[in-house]
């Protein structure tokens, strides 16, 4: 993020602005078809093998169709869950995905998450790392591809909350509590993981306004809060917080910076 970037949120939220962003239709409605379209052909192509491969009669084709049934059953249900997963964060409807003021995280599943509540936030972006996978003329290019095409995200907000099981219970639609995953925590109730994929239902603008927009209410709050490449420097920070790296050694918590640290006293 460049200093101007962060210059211009910090004098909007010194205003107490809020800012929200919300699921682009058209992408969530394009992904969701596709996910669907891709279900059904592959179901029906699995079952048209299995049963030509039967009629066959031979062991080693029934053998081998029966791997692919059992193979594309899985990638189907993938498919199938695909938006269910991508749901879960907006609580079942595709309208807001996060809100960002000087009072907290806003979230369908739990209207607000206090910034004293919010451990650590990573802004991640593996557009680079995947753009180049996909264009690998291999296995695992292709199925890079058709992943993207799928919904798979490129760009994420990875938050490491406090108390899942108190989250959990403030979730207003109970159905969608999952949306916080738990993360172990050694020295008292379990973390709460809160992902949200970001470029696969937000335009671009959205997802670099509402990443930069995080960070600099984060950062100002002394929250660990950084921009990633990848997983690993989440799954590095979480497993010392949890409290069950080798060493032992815990980030401590925040002081908690509350109200609008962004007005110049």
């Amino acid at each position: 993020m460049d200093d101007a970037t962060r210059q211009s949120w910090q004098a909007f939220f010194a205003q107490d602005g809020r800012f929200d962003v919300h699921y682009d239709a058209e992408r969530f409605r394009k992904i969701a078809s596709r996910n669907l379209r891709d279900a059904v052909v592959l179901i029906a192509f699995i079952v048209v093998v299995l049963v030509l491969v039967l009629l066959w009669g031979r062991l080693g084709p029934v053998i081998l169709g029966m791997l692919l049934f059992v193979v594309g059953g899985i990638l189907a249900i993938v498919l199938l869950r695909r938006r269910l997963s991508l749901l879960r964060p907006a609580g079942g409807a595709p309208g807001l995905l996060l809100g960002v003021s000087n009072l907290g995280l806003h979230t369908p599943l739990v209207p607000l998450i206090d910034w004293t509540s919010v451990r650590a936030v990573f802004a991640v972006d593996e557009s680079a790392r995947l753009a180049q996978k996909r264009g690998q003329r291999n296995v695992a290019g292709t199925a890079e591809v058709w992943a993207a095409g799928n919904g798979k995200a490129t760009r994420h907000l990875w938050f490491l909350l406090e108390d899942a099981p108190d989250l959990r219970s403030q979730v207003v639609d109970q159905r969608w509590a999952k949306g916080f995953e738990t993360f172990t925590n050694v020295n008292g109730p379990a973390f709460a993981q809160y992902i949200l994929d970001l470029d696969t239902v937000l335009s671009h603008d959205d997802t670099r306004k509402i990443m930069a927009a995080v960070l600099v209410q984060a950062q100002a709050r002394g929250i660990h809060a950084v921009e990633s490449l990848g997983a690993s420097d989440f799954a590095e920070y979480a497993s010392m917080l949890s409290g069950v790296t080798v060493d032992g050694v815990v980030p401590p918590k925040p002081e908690g910076v509350t109200g609008n640290p962004f007005v110049t006293r």
